[in-house]
């Protein structure tokens, strides 16, 4: 209700110029979030990798 009212006073054109810029920082949020899960994924493959020549040995 509160955030309702908050935007009772917005034009719709705002709202929208709002609602890109969230959606804008989501995106940009999630690829940061993407890239880092990939260099850690890179890292947990790189040690499992070391291990088994380890264990070759």
């Amino acid at each position: 209700m509160r955030a309702l009212r908050a935007d009772e006073g917005k034009t719709n054109k705002r709202r929208t110029k709002d609602e890109q810029k969230t959606n804008k920082r989501r995106t940009k949020d999630e690829q940061k979030t993407n890239k880092r899960r990939t260099k850690d994924e890179q890292k947990t493959v790189r040690a499992a990798r070391a291990n088994e020549q380890r264990t070759k040995e």
